[in-house]
């Protein structure tokens, strides 16, 4: 492999791996600063369920207990999609489970470096009340594009491929209802070059945000400013944290 592509291959993977990357810029009396830096999208609890999230997330028989972590407590399950549209998994039953399960599934399968495929699959999974989250999403991967050297437009560069992986999450709803909530998720990037295996510098630990809502018959991400605007930050995630913990983080049992 040229020296000149094993380059271009690592910055496209350094600049690619930083999309929808959430910012946690500051954290003091009780209120969280962030810098939203990719699409964002929306999140959604069960019909007739309140906006706290689901007992099984934040109110399990661990949480009882003050000794608990991320990596000690109980894992929560993921439910599987019942379809795919572009590439995308989408079919989840209406519960916070079905929310919950949906937003990994979303941030797991969007492509990050074809813009022609990741236009699709956001016009997949976006709220028809939001089609400023397909033009963000789109957006933002050609801009990585562009900063990483490629054209703006196009297929992922010869020989190079990405994989993402959801480890924890933190569900909380915006509206009474259980139809809106936010996902909070934390996940880790890994490249893989050809005919050198796998990423020997993946990004780990990052943490971004969906927002979803109940709409049709299917959980879509959306950036309505109604719910933007009820958008709250959880404390840190961190596996051996207590307070993280407490606060509603909870590491996926097939993660």
């Amino acid at each position: 492999m040229p020296d000149d592509f094993q380059r271009q291959a690592r910055r496209a993977r350094l600049r690619l791996a930083g999309i929808g990357f959430v910012v946690l810029a500051a954290v003091a009396g009780g209120t969280v600063a962030f810098i939203h830096m990719g699409g964002s999208g929306s999140s959604q609890a069960s019909a007739g369920s309140k906006s706290t999230p689901d007992p099984s997330v934040s109110a399990h028989p661990d949480s009882a207990g003050t000794e608990f972590t991320p990596a000690t407590g109980r894992r929560i399950g993921l439910l599987k999609p019942t379809t795919t549209t572009d590439g995308i998994g989408r079919g989840f039953e209406h519960s916070t489970m079905g929310a919950w399960s949906a937003a990994v599934s979303f941030w797991q399968d969007l492509d990050i470096i074809d813009d022609v495929a990741a236009e699709k699959q956001w016009k997949a999974i976006a709220s028809k009340d939001s089609p400023a989250t397909v033009d963000r999403g789109v957006s933002e991967v050609r801009k990585v594009r562009e900063g990483a050297g490629l054209p703006p437009s196009g297929a992922a560069p010869d020989g190079v491929s990405f994989s993402t992986r959801v480890r924890a999450l933190n569900v909380r709803g915006l509206e009474t209802s259980g139809d809106v909530v936010q996902v909070w998720l934390v996940y880790d990037r890994f490249a893989v070059l050809r005919d050198k295996g796998g990423d020997q510098d993946p990004k780990k630990g990052e943490t971004t945000y969906l927002i979803l809502k109940w709409e049709g018959s299917d959980w879509r991400v959306t950036d309505e400013p109604q719910y933007k605007s009820k958008l709250t930050g959880p404390q840190p995630y961190h596996p051996d944290s207590k307070p993280a913990f407490q606060d509603g983080w909870r590491e996926i049992a097939n993660g």
